[in-house]
């Protein structure tokens, strides 16, 4: 199988000792700082600067290269080498570093930045020759037994805006805990593949993760479709996904742990919330053409249909679809009391701003979203959401200590600009849940620590959660945000506790469901999203057995 193109197989450690380096040049010389590589310091003149270590890392590598452009990929391939990471947190690191050194990214002395291109450091830099040491006591840098995992995301297509992001919260957690002495004496290494948002690339980088770059666990896909197609691999392979988001439920594997809510902690509430608080009776359903979609909408239906209430409308769409400005119409002639929206990544963009531009207003028509958070708000203005509603467990505007810690962590680390969601946290969480239960089986084998998973707790940014022992779902609690200016959320209800989750929404039975998710794959040519030349037509009468 060939290696994708961003994968990079080291044999050492980035922060190795620096015994393989020139040895005149343990100590580099650009007044008034002093930088000690060897001891992996920075001084200005006696006082010492106080620098993380990836932070030193990177200074480092500019030094040793100073004066000539350094592009942004020959210093990520080199600092981070074996993971694949955004351009902005290389930015938080030249940001951080400016602070440091007391420069001006608009009148540079030691940083400069080539638009698009890289940086490059501008002192002359020279070594301190008197401190030269001895070949003979210099010694040789010893290759860490790191710790190897898998981080499956996109970072292309329609899902990149948003998988991006909790591929740095990923990366946040592992650090932390490499900052610490890391698992067992050992540093955790990410290897970073990208998913494209194609479920089939999903496939072929969960194989190639397992088999070439050898990882230990897996963590990553956002959509129901991704997590689909990787489920046979890690079973086939006996191996450990940990997947982080919300989704429609009717699955259980032995080789995933969902660290994302079931249907009973988020779909489920969301739609009683609507019923018996705002008294909504009329609802559209509206969702892309995905495996989640269709489920999600299934399950509304039901709940929807227990209460009495009526579902007037329900479309979908595809990703590069034409199709919605046709929906919009529907949606405004239907005149429903309410919209549901399970549509993901940026397909919102477009269809939100269409909406607005039909007169379809949060006062006149709410809509709750299953799918928008933080990140994607960013992108609307906030005359286009205020008012809106969203169904999920987590919520940067928390008011809990363990929050304002992890907010503060992430963005000292990527960028003051920087917002956190749901699937961030979810990501975030599960990266410690994986790291205790390796502490608890004392091995990284995969088979121990999925036996060591069950019944692991972890006080989470959003709450304590803790994985269910016959599930393998988390505890989580269900919260409902209204939208309010700035792009963030107001908490308006909450289960006020975790939720034990229920994978199987109780209307109907799991076979009834799994024939339902049958169904959809088999009219869909064995895909879990539908293309352009699927079968539009997907049964969902309901099977006997409910």
């Amino acid at each position: 199988m060939k290696v994708p193109w961003n994968f990079r197989y080291i044999k050492d450690w980035p922060t190795k000792a620096i015994g393989d380096t020139v040895a005149s040049r343990v100590i580099f010389l650009f007044p008034p700082f002093r930088l000690d590589a060897a001891n992996e310091q920075l001084w200005r003149d006696s006082n010492l600067v106080d620098l993380r270590p990836k932070t030193f890392e990177v200074l480092l590598y500019l030094v040793q290269n100073a004066q000539r452009l350094v592009t942004k990929r020959e210093l990520l391939d080199s600092v981070w080498a074996g993971a694949s990471v955004s351009d902005e947190l290389l930015r938080g690191y030249i940001r951080e570093l400016r602070g440091a050194l007391g420069d001006d990214a608009q009148k540079p002395r030691y940083i400069e930045t080539i638009p698009t291109r890289g940086y490059r450091f501008l002192p002359r830099v020279n070594d301190e020759s008197s401190v030269q040491t001895p070949p003979s006591e210099l010694k040789p840098a010893k290759a860490p037994q790191e710790l190897r995992v898998g981080i499956l995301h996109s970072l292309t297509g329609t899902m990149a805006l948003t998988e991006s992001a909790v591929v740095d919260a990923t990366l946040l957690a592992i650090e932390e805990i490499n900052e610490r002495g890391g698992i067992l004496g050992r540093e955790i290494q990410p290897v970073v593949f990208d998913g494209a948002s194609d479920e089939r690339a999903f496939a072929r980088q969960a194989a190639a993760l397992i088999a070439e770059a050898k990882v230990c666990a897996i963590f990553g896909c956002w959509t129901s479709a991704s997590r689909k197609s990787v489920l046979p691999i890690v079973e086939q392979r006996e191996h450990l996904l940990i997947y982080p988001t919300q989704y429609e439920g009717m699955e259980q594997c032995s080789n995933i742990f969902y660290t994302g809510a079931a249907p009973n902690q988020q779909i489920i509430p969301a739609v009683s919330w609507t019923v018996g608080f705002l008294r909504k009776k009329r609802f559209f359903l509206v969702g892309w053409n995905s495996v989640y979609s269709r489920a999600a909408n299934a399950i509304i239906r039901d709940e929807v249909e227990a209460t009495g209430g009526e579902i007037v409308g329900e479309e979908y769409v595809l990703p590069d679809s034409t199709e919605v400005t046709r929906v919009v119409r529907t949606i405004a002639q239907t005149e429903p009391d309410l919209i549901f929206n399970s549509l993901v990544g940026d397909m919102n963009l477009f269809y939100t701003r269409l909406l607005r531009a039909a007169g379809i207003t949060p006062e006149r028509i709410p809509t709750v979203y299953f799918s928008v958070g933080e990140i994607e708000l960013q992108s609307l203005s906030s005359s286009e959401i205020v008012g809106d509603y969203a169904s999920w467990n987590y919520f940067q505007s928390l008011d809990r200590p363990e929050n304002h810690a992890f907010v503060k962590r992430f963005r000292s680390r990527y960028g003051r600009q920087r917002v956190v969601a749901d699937t961030m946290e979810a990501g975030y969480l599960g990266v410690h849940l994986w790291a205790q239960a390796v502490h608890a089986a004392d091995t990284d084998d995969v088979a121990a620590v999925r036996q060591a998973l069950p019944n692991q707790s972890f006080d989470a940014p959003g709450g304590r959660v803790r994985i269910d022992a016959e599930n393998q779902h988390t505890w989580k609690t269900m919260r409902l945000g209204r939208i309010v200016e700035g792009g963030q959320f107001e908490v308006i209800w909450s289960s006020e506790k975790p939720i034990r989750p229920e994978p199987y929404p109780s209307s109907r039975s799991p076979s009834a469901w799994k024939e339902f998710l049958n169904r959809l794959y088999t009219a869909w040519g064995g895909n879990w999203t539908k293309s352009q030349s699927a079968n539009s037509q997907v049964d969902d009468s309901h099977s006997t057995e409910r």
